[in-house]
C-alpha cells in the first residue's frame, strides 16, 4: 500500500485498522501527513503511534521543529528523540525556537551546541556556559563559581584556567579544594594566578594553602599577605609554613616571631657567637705563637752573642750584644702583649656554661730588662731564663689551640 492511499483512507477507518496497515505500508509521505495520522492514531493508540513514527524514522523522514512539537507527546520518548536527532542536522534556530518548551532544555542546548545553531534567546543567559564552544573563552569569577559545582571535573578544571577575574579569598580556597585537593601543581597554578590577580589571605587559610600547594606557592602567597598577618597570625603559621617564611614576614612587618621560633633563634645567635669567639681565640692564639717564635729565635741569637762577649771582651762585641738584646726585649714585649690579649679571649669563653676549657694561666708576663751594670754572666742567665719561659709558652698555646680546634 502506498502512502498516498493510506493517508487517503485513514480517517475512514478505525484506529486498529489503521495500525494494522503500519506494516503493510511501502513509502512515505511529507511530514506534515504523517504529524496528522500519528494525531489521529495517538488519539486511541500511543504505541500504534510509536509504530508508525518508527517507520517514518526508519524511511529517513526529518521533521521540522514545528512537526515535533506537536508530536511531542504522541509517542514512547525514546521514538521521539530518534526524529528529534535524526531531524536536527537540518534545523534552523526557528526550529528550535518552535521546539522551546516543549522539550527539555537540554536537548535544545545540545543540539545548539552540536550543529552550530542560536539557541533561544529565552535560554542563552541561563545555559551560556554549555554553548562555550571553546573552554578557554574567558568567564568572570561569579558565572565560575556559581556553575562549577554542576560540570564535571575535567571540565570545571579546564574552564578555571580562562577566569578573568577572582573572588575573595574564601571562595578561592573553596574551589582550590574541590577541584585540587588531591592536585598540588594544579592547586599551585590556581592559587598562584588568584595571587597574581590581587587575591590576599589571612592566616587561617594560608594554613590550608600549605597543604594543597607547593612550597613556593605558599611563600608566595604568605609575602604578598602579609599585611593581614600578626603577631598571632605567625603563631598560627608557624609549624605549617617553614621557618625563613616566618622569620623574614616577621623583619618586614616588624613584629614579634612566634615563642618557640624566638627561643630557636636565639640559641642559634648565641652558637653562631660562640663560633665567632672561638675563632677569634684561635687566630689570638696563632698571632702568639708567631710572636713567641719570633722571641725565641732572637732570644737563642742574643744568648749566642752573650757567649762571644764574654770569651773576647770586645768593644764592638758589646755593642753587638747590646743591640742583640734590644731586639730580644722587643720580641719579648710582643710576646708578653699577645699572650695577655690571648688569656682574655679565653677568659671570656671559660665564663660560658657551655664551653668547658682546660688551661692554667699563661705565661704571660715574660719581663727581660737589662742594665748596663749587670754581669756578663748574670745577663746570660736572664736570657736562659727567658728561653725557658718562652719553651714553656709555646707549649701551653699549642695545647690550648688544640683544644678550641675541638670545641
Amino acid at each position: 500500500m502506498t502512502w498516498e492511499e493510506y493517508y487517503e483512507r485513514i480517517n475512514d477507518w478505525a484506529v486498529s485498522t489503521a495500525v494494522s496497515k503500519i506494516s503493510s505500508l511501502e513509502d512515505m509521505g511529507a511530514p506534515d501527513e504523517i504529524v496528522d495520522a500519528l494525531n489521529i492514531i495517538a488519539f486511541e493508540d500511543e504505541k500504534g503511534a510509536t509504530r508508525l513514527l518508527n517507520r517514518a524514522v526508519q524511511s529517513g523522514v526529518k521533521f521540522s521543529g514545528e512537526n515535533l512539537a506537536e508530536i511531542v507527546d504522541l509517542c514512547a520518548e525514546e521514538s521521539f528523540k530518534k526524529a528529534l536527532y535524526q531531524s536536527a542536522d537540518g534545523f534552523t534556530s526557528q526550529d528550535l525556537e518552535e521546539l522551546y518548551g516543549c522539550i527539555d532544555d537540554e536537548l535544545i542546548i545540545d543540539i545548539a551546541k552540536r550543529y552550530q545553531i542560536p539557541a533561544p534567546a529565552d535560554i542563552v543567559g541561563e545555559y551560556e556556559e554549555q554553548l562555550c564552544p571553546d573552554v578557554t573563552t574567558p568567564i568572570t569569577w561569579s558565572r565560575f563559581y556559581d556553575a562549577f559545582y554542576e560540570w564535571n571535573t575535567e571540565y570545571a578544571i579546564a574552564r578555571s584556567r580562562a577566569i578573568s577575574d577572582y573572588g575573595n579569598e574564601d571562595e578561592v580556597l573553596e574551589v582550590v579544594q574541590e577541584l585540587f585537593w588531591n592536585d598540588e601543581y594544579e592547586a599551585s597554578q590556581f592559587i598562584s594566578r588568584a595571587l597574581d590577580a590581587g587575591v590576599r589571605f589571612t592566616d587561617e587559610n594560608l594554613v590550608e594553602i600549605s597543604g594543597l600547594c607547593n612550597e613556593d606557592t605558599v611563600k608566595q602567597a604568605v609575602f604578598l599577605s602579609c599585611l593581614l598577618l600578626t603577631e598571632e597570625s605567625l603563631e598560627e603559621l608557624y609549624g605549617n609554613v617553614s621557618d625563613d617564611i616566618i622569620i623574614e614576614v616577621a623583619k618586614q612587618q616588624n613584629i614579634r616571631l612566634p615563642e618557640n621560633l624566638r627561643e630557636e633563634e636565639e640559641e642559634a645567635a648565641d652558637v653562631a657567637d660562640l663560633k665567632w669567639e672561638i675563632q677569634s681565640a684561635i687566630e689570638s692564639a696563632d698571632y702568639a705563637l708567631q710572636c713567641l717564635h719570633q722571641a725565641q729565635a732572637a732570644t737563642n741569637n742574643s744568648s749566642n752573642v752573650s757567649i762571644i762577649d764574654m770569651m773576647s771582651k770586645g768593644f764592638f762585641t758589646s755593642i753587638w750584644k747590646y743591640s742583640s738584646l734590644s731586639e730580644a726585649d722587643m720580641e719579648l714585649q710582643n710576646a708578653q702583649n699577645a699572650l695577655q690579649r690571648l688569656n682574655i679571649e679565653l677568659r671570656n669563653l671559660s665564663n660560658k656554661k657551655s664551653v668547658q676549657l682546660k688551661y692554667g694561666k699563661l705565661a704571660s708576663v715574660i719581663d727581660m730588662w737589662f742594665d748596663s751594670e749587670f754581669m756578663d754572666g748574670l745577663v746570660h742567665l736572664q736570657i736562659n731564663k727567658a728561653q725557658k719561659r718562652i719553651r714553656k709558652a709555646i707549649t701551653q698555646v699549642e695545647t690550648i689551640k688544640r683544644e678550641l680546634q675541638r670545641l
